[in-house]
């Protein structure tokens, strides 16, 4: 399957809200999707990322996202990554990273994210990105929801 990285047309909001609730099935029980409603707004104003697929491969002809990345400024002059899921046929094919390749490219500032400590993966994977654990939290979102706080430097931020 062949795919391509690219900022999400104003169109795509529908899509990619699915893909939210597909890529997330394991976790329905405490997961909730976002919205229709932000991800127009995160089309609008946010770093919407999306990995088109040009050749269909495993997906529908009524969805072309194999993968989305958001993320937006902070009022601490950093971004925050907020979410990235790959649709799960098309998983382990480098989509993931593709994507955080990209936005890390465009960052000029600090870019944070969230991540379970106990998701040893993806700390991997984010560290090898060149995320570090800035802090960890317990009890992040609930009780039982702890979270790292890890953080990625740009090579060259612009200063504000």
């Amino acid at each position: 399957m062949k795919y391509q990285i690219e900022t999400a047309r104003a169109g795509d909001f529908l899509n990619i809200a699915a893909l939210d609730r597909l890529a997330w099935p394991q976790m329905s029980d405490t997961f909730i999707p976002d919205g229709e409603h932000i991800w127009r707004v995160w089309n609008d104003y946010a770093t919407l990322l999306v990995a088109r697929v040009i050749d269909r491969g495993p997906l529908s002809e009524s969805n072309d996202i194999a993968g989305a990345l958001v993320q937006f400024p902070t009022r601490t002059g950093e971004f925050f990554l907020h979410k990235l899921f790959v649709h799960p046929l098309c998983r382990g094919m480098g989509i993931g990273s593709a994507l955080m390749r990209a936005a890390l490219a465009q960052a000029t500032a600090p870019v944070l994210l969230t991540v379970d400590p106990a998701n040893s993966p993806a700390v991997k994977l984010y560290e090898s990105l060149g995320f570090n654990v800035r802090e960890r939290i317990n009890g992040y979102y609930r009780p039982h929801e702890d979270r790292f706080i890890m953080v990625f430097t740009p090579t060259n931020p612009q200063t504000a």
